[in-house]
């Protein structure tokens, strides 16, 4: 038997999808869990009914304050009835078969210690498997660090034994809602248990609009210890090189710096004195950098992608006015002045030109279009560890 997972939150517009999808399984051996994380749309209602007039499969349903899913699966994984744990998102919905799937793998490895669990695929609506098909037929034994050497990329639908789940639960810090899942499956992985990976969808996702996946990189900026525990974890499963890691935590460090006090984001990211004291030493040399070039002076940036909004933001803290932004994709920008490279274009006293590569050919355009302004690479004034 299954405990097929459900961490909601506002979600009684589209759960019915996925309950639909359990009502078409080919095999009822499941009971369905649902934890709803504070939600304050109706969906209690919704799932109540269902409970009423759903003899099929035993629903469950729970309530608690808003805390995020990870502190949802660690509730569910305490309330599981069986010793298959299966996690599917509110906007997702189950292939017909994927219960009947999970039960005719399950048995290749229930007895064998070293299994954590087994995975399947995602697809969108489309048939399009989410991270592309992999690179074998059947199935394939790898940790969740290893996945990426067969073409396992994307998100996946993971299927674990409870007592793992029950061992490795999530960290949980105060008033924060988010921690990736990454955690702890890496955590996983890194003490040596294996998923057999199945080349067969287990489950149709839809990204939504305020869904996790959209909220993107603001969901780590506004949990910020979560953020630094993923860090701290990432360098030690992946056993990174401190030039891959400290750049990591270089932008940890330029995002969270006037939220907390260095001593607090040394510990955090629990970062030798040497280290962070460079790193810090780096930030702050910049900061000085642009306030000398930028003082009293107009300024542009041309490509208002990744290096763009990120130096505008420095700026930004340095008081800094950014008149307009260059981008081919201007009439996308709606926070600020944009426009195009082929448009007559304000007079400025400095361009940044913000590309990581190409950035000389387009330095010598921007020079040749505005023979007034000084133009700079940002990749010639950027620290090392950007």
């Amino acid at each position: 038997m299954i405990t097929i997972f459900t961490p909601i939150y506002n979600r009684a517009y589209t759960v019915h999808h996925l309950y639909e999808s359990l009502l078409r399984q080919t095999c009822y051996d499941f009971e369905w869990l649902i934890v709803d994380d504070g939600s304050d749309d109706d969906v209690t209602s919704i799932v109540y009914q269902w409970i009423e007039s759903t003899p099929q499969f035993s629903i469950r349903f729970y309530r608690q304050e808003n805390r995020g899913k990870h502190c949802a699966i660690n509730c569910g994984v305490r309330l599981a009835g069986y010793g298959i744990f299966f996690i599917v998102d509110s906007d997702d919905y189950l292939e017909c078969d994927a219960v009947e799937t999970i039960l005719q793998h399950w048995s290749g490895i229930e007895l064998q210690d070293q299994f954590a669990g087994i995975s399947g695929l995602k697809r969108n609506k489309d048939g399009t498997v989410i991270g592309g098909r992999p690179s074998f037929k059947g199935f394939v034994d790898a940790t969740n660090l290893e996945r990426g050497k067969f073409g396992l990329e994307g998100d996946k639908a993971e299927v674990f034994k409870t007592k793992i789940l029950q061992k490795f639960p999530f960290p949980e810090y105060e008033k924060e809602t988010f921690l990736t899942e990454a955690v702890i499956w890496n955590r996983i992985a890194y003490e040596g248990y294996k998923l057999r990976w199945i080349n067969k969808s287990l489950m149709v996702c839809e990204y939504l609009p305020d869904g996790l996946t959209a909220k993107g990189e603001q969901l780590f900026y506004d949990n910020p210890r979560g953020w630094a525990h993923f860090l701290r974890a990432e360098a030690k499963y992946r056993e990174e090189k401190p030039s891959v890691y400290l750049k990591k935590y270089y932008h940890y460090y330029e995002c969270t710096n006037r939220r907390f006090q260095d001593d607090e984001i040394k510990n955090m990211l629990d970062m030798n004195e040497p280290e962070f004291k460079a790193m810090v030493e780096e930030y702050t040399g910049f900061m000085q950098t642009l306030l000398d070039v930028c003082a009293h002076k107009s300024v542009c940036i041309y490509a208002y992608g990744c290096w763009g909004k990120r130096l505008k933001k420095y700026l930004d803290r340095l008081k800094i006015q950014v008149d307009y932004v260059i981008d081919k994709r201007y009439e996308e920008i709606k926070e600020m002045q944009a426009y195009s490279m082929k448009m007559n274009l304000p007079k400025v006293d400095i361009v940044f030109v913000a590309l990581e590569n190409g950035g000389a050919e387009i330095a010598k355009i921007m020079q040749n279009k505005m023979p007034d302004a000084e133009v700079i690479l940002c990749r010639d004034i950027v620290p090392e560890l950007w």
